[in-house]
């Protein structure tokens, strides 16, 4: 039987007031000490963000980090010792979650193709629950418990319909995430023959990166009624909501409000299916909200060009280390959030910040007013990376370094991820390096 999980009291008076600010002569001096391209995170901010969402949902709820949204361990870990559990998608994110000290009984983990040895991997560990896709996985499931004699639970991810609200890339309805309605009851159905896997509950991602409040209110209404629907017969002990929820990027993204989420959460839909007595602990999965805005990218000018009539800014940094800025995982590309050194709006010009690569996709922002005087050595800051930057991004693409990563925590800093040299990840594929002593190695 799945145990749940055991969140320790991290409110808002626990996450550390209102953020930090970085002004633009502390980014200067960072820069300056660790070399650029470079992405900074600010400690403050994501305690500020982990705090708000405490406060806003229901006392003893489960908040999961999403190890995808920023994998560097001393992210999942400052998250770990704010009482988040994780939400994995692969075995490497579930070693990084435990190796950063988020114990088992609090990781879920999902995915729409998990193989058997990823299924195996999370029995072993004994997480607190698989959060299924099909009938065919939870049989797999089931079939590896047996053979090595230990329990697992599952949670049922529900594909919800289409009118629940369109996702960004069309998730909504038909996809390869989760279940519909009737296959989740026919499964539910047959539970007692899966033994020893025990499902405990339901799940839904109802989108990615939205700022619509109300958007996510049709959501989680629209799950809580098929929980409802399901319910009858059967317990739930868990129920997830999820994640999604959106954090300012562009230059004109409004902060998600949370208070309609939090008097949905309250309110009497969500009581009527949650509020007997044991009730269902509520889960959600928070990254890009707690992570995106405490994040910058550093790159500095290496030469700056007019032509037919547009100045251009060519930078040390680029889309190998930043592909969210051109719209992937986004889907829409518009204005980023971007500063370089102060200037009077009336000595500011409008640019084209491009990067090193050779690729006409490598355009990292159009139309930045920036100072008439900028020349190369001039430090450029891109705001909201903290989330899908670095580990999303091509880095090998063209041979560069791979950027150093520093966390920044009050008056203190320090490096948590160093510069990679690009021969160092040649050196790695090496048939004489020990990581390729195994299937897949490079021949001699």
């Amino acid at each position: 039987m799945a145990e749940l999980p055991d969140i320790p009291n991290a409110g808002a008076g626990a996450a550390g007031g209102e953020a930090a600010n970085l002004p633009h002569a502390r980014l200067e001096g960072i820069a300056e000490r660790y070399g650029t391209p470079c992405f900074v995170y600010d400690a403050a901010a994501m305690r500020h963000a982990a705090g708000r969402l405490r406060a806003a949902f229901p006392e003893g709820a489960a908040l999961f980090y999403p190890v995808k949204a920023n994998p560097n361990p001393a992210i999942v870990g400052l998250f770990a010792a704010l009482g988040f559990g994780a939400e994995v998608a692969s075995r490497g994110e579930l070693a990084l979650a435990m190796a950063t000290g988020i114990p088992a009984k609090r990781i879920v983990w999902s995915g729409p193709a998990k193989t058997d040895d990823d299924l195996g991997a999370a029995v072993a560990a004994r997480i607190f629950a698989l959060q299924v896709e099909s009938p065919g996985e939870i049989q797999r499931l089931a079939a590896i418990a047996r053979q090595v004699g230990r329990p697992a639970a599952a949670v049922l991810r529900l594909d919800l319909p289409q009118d629940a609200g369109a996702r960004r890339g069309d998730w909504a309805g038909a996809s390869s995430f989760g279940m519909d309605e009737a296959t989740a009851a026919a499964i539910l159905g047959v539970r007692d023959r899966l033994a020893p896997v025990e499902i405990i509950g339901f799940h839904n991602h109802p989108t990615s990166g939205s700022l619509n409040a109300a958007d996510f209110v049709r959501r989680f209404a629209t799950l809580i009624e098929a929980v409802g629907r399901l319910s009858q017969g059967f317990a739930p002990r868990f129920v997830n909501f999820g994640g999604g929820f959106g954090a300012p990027f562009y230059a004109d993204d409004p902060a998600l409000d949370l208070d309609p989420i939090a008097a949905f959460l309250r309110g009497p839909e969500v009581q009527a299916v949650v509020g007997d007595a044991p009730p269902p602990q509520l889960g959600f999965e928070m990254g890009r909200y707690v992570t995106g805005p405490a994040g910058r990218y550093l790159a500095r000018v290496v030469a700056v060009k007019r032509t037919a009539g547009r100045r251009f800014a060519a930078l040390d940094g680029g889309i190998h280390h930043l592909m969210v800025v051109s719209g992937t995982l986004r889907f829409l590309r518009r204005p980023v959030a971007v500063s370089g050194p102060p200037a009077d709006e009336s000595k500011s010009e409008p640019t084209e910040l491009t990067g090193p690569l050779c690729a006409p996709t490598d355009r990292l922002a159009s139309a930045v007013p920036l100072s008439k005087t900028l020349a190369p050595g001039g430090l450029i800051v891109f705001s909201g990376c903290g989330a899908y930057g670095k580990q999303a991004s091509p880095l090998n693409f063209l041979g560069h370094d791979w950027p150093p990563e520093i966390l920044v925590d009050g008056d203190h800093e320090r490096l948590i991820a160093r510069r990679v040299r690009f021969d160092e990840v040649l050196a790695l594929q090496s048939p004489d390096h020990p990581a390729a002593a195994g299937p897949g190695r490079v021949p001699p």
